[in-house]
């Protein structure tokens, strides 16, 4: 991929740094021979974390290896035999090696395929279009074995996401089949991820910051490591420590909309390093393109109303793969934007997040301005009594008399105020 451009730099506030790069303590190690207490861990995993590691997993190390052995001869090629079977927006599998992520071009090189050979999936994100594509699979010349190693992985993956899904519905006190049904005609699919050395591995990631829009993801990392996860209980980018002969899983956007919030999709990334190469193998699992896909009826009550608006898994699928062929002028669809504020509760703790994003980005800011690293006083915040305050000022009949707020300071670190078109903040000039 050659020295870094622009197009790979992340933005200041998410590049990964020095203290991001400390191994994770506390992401569950889940045995799954063991039954019990498997359905709780499984729970507790999922609420806590939306990740966890599987061992003892019943999919065969010989198995796994074949692919892995066959995607390191695949990427050895050289980059005009691997783009023979370059991926493009009417033939979305295959070799691709400029995908976006967030707008900013990933530093990897990747080969899709889906789980099903013909494959349904719509047309466009359109809802008013009712075509549907048929996906085949794409397959090169060398390595020969690359068919034969993926069809046969994805059989034992299959077997363990259908029994991961169980334990998850177990835990969210379902049947164990009552997600069954909605992986009838699914449309999953496998990624064979190559991450090169990268001379500056403190500006670019080998994936972007990002949550998975499907089901659940299984993934295998190599040794070399570098996922990256956001911790839920302070917010700090925390790296998974490879452990050998374990899948790693997490909990998709669409189980976080059918659990209503009880468990919920976490943002992860991927680094990369100046000296090894990384090879990982995500399986993703999804349900069939015409799944319309909502929070559970036996999840919701009057106490705990629907907190997702229905959508349709394949129309939300195609819109979201757009970023993979062109850089948005906006931010691809998230489920965020299908939430259903149903209290000014909501409101306020959603406005109050996305503040919170801007108030350490001017934090970082201030604090290279001032020489510091940019994270020198992120610390500070990981208790923070931060507070939102919304205000009215009626229309006064002296407003030579009375003031909507009298002359001050403000005592905090700092404030980030929105005010309408009507105006009347006044600041007291510095200079005179």
């Amino acid at each position: 991929m050659g020295a870094v451009d622009q197009a790979f730099i992340q933005a200041q506030e998410h590049r990964p740094t020095k203290s991001s790069s400390t191994y994770a303590e506390g992401i569950p190690l889940i045995d799954l021979s063991s039954p019990d207490g498997l359905v709780s861990e499984i729970g507790n995993a999922c609420k806590n974390w939306g990740f966890f590691q599987v061992v003892n997993h019943g999919v065969p190390l010989e198995k796994r290896q074949k692919l892995e052995d066959s995607s390191r001869k695949f990427f050895g090629l050289s980059l005009e035999e691997k783009r023979k079977i370059r991926r493009t927006e009417k033939q979305v599998l295959g070799y691709y090696d400029t995908e976006h992520t967030k707008n900013v071009r990933d530093w990897k090189e990747v080969f899709d395929f889906v789980a099903k050979d013909h494959n349904l999936v719509p047309a466009s994100p359109d809802p008013h279009d009712k075509e549907l594509l048929e996906l085949h699979n794409v397959w090169p010349q060398y390595p020969p074995e690359l068919k034969e190693a993926s069809e046969e992985y994805v059989k034992e993956l299959e077997k363990l996401a259908f029994k991961l899904m169980e334990l998850i519905a177990l835990s969210l006190g379902l049947p164990a089949n009552r997600f069954h049904s909605f992986f009838r005609d699914q449309t999953t699919f496998v990624r064979l991820n190559h991450y090169p050395p990268c001379p500056a591995p403190d500006l670019a990631l080998g994936v972007g910051r990002h949550k998975d829009g499907g089901a659940l993801t299984i993934l295998f990392q190599d040794d070399v490591g570098g996922l990256q996860v956001k911790r839920k209980s302070d917010g700090e980018w925390v790296t998974v420590k490879p452990t050998p002969d374990a899948y790693i899983v997490n909990v998709g956007d669409i189980i976080q909309v059918w659990s209503n919030e009880a468990y919920e999709s976490v943002e992860h990334r991927v680094m990369v390093n100046s000296e090894k190469e990384r090879y990982s193998i995500p399986y993703f699992f999804n349900p069939a393109h015409y799944t319309m896909v909502e929070p559970l009826e036996e999840l919701t009550n009057e106490q705990s109303p629907p907190k997702y608006k229905t959508y349709n898994w394949g129309k939300f699928m195609s819109n979201r793969k757009l970023s993979n062929f062109k850089k948005l002028k906006v931010e691809n669809i998230q489920i965020a934007h299908l939430r259903i504020s149903t209290t000014n509760m909501d409101v306020c703790e959603e406005y109050a997040g996305e503040v919170e994003k801007l108030a350490y980005k001017m934090l970082e800011l201030i604090s290279l301005s001032l020489g510091l690293s940019g994270d020198r006083l992120h610390s500070c915040f990981k208790d923070q009594i931060s507070f939102l305050r919304v205000n009215r000022y009626p229309a006064c009949p002296f407003p030579e008399l009375a003031l909507g707020v009298g002359r001050h300071k403000d005592g905090g670190a700092l404030t980030v105020l929105a005010q309408d078109e009507v105006g009347g903040l006044e600041v007291r000039r510095k200079s005179d």
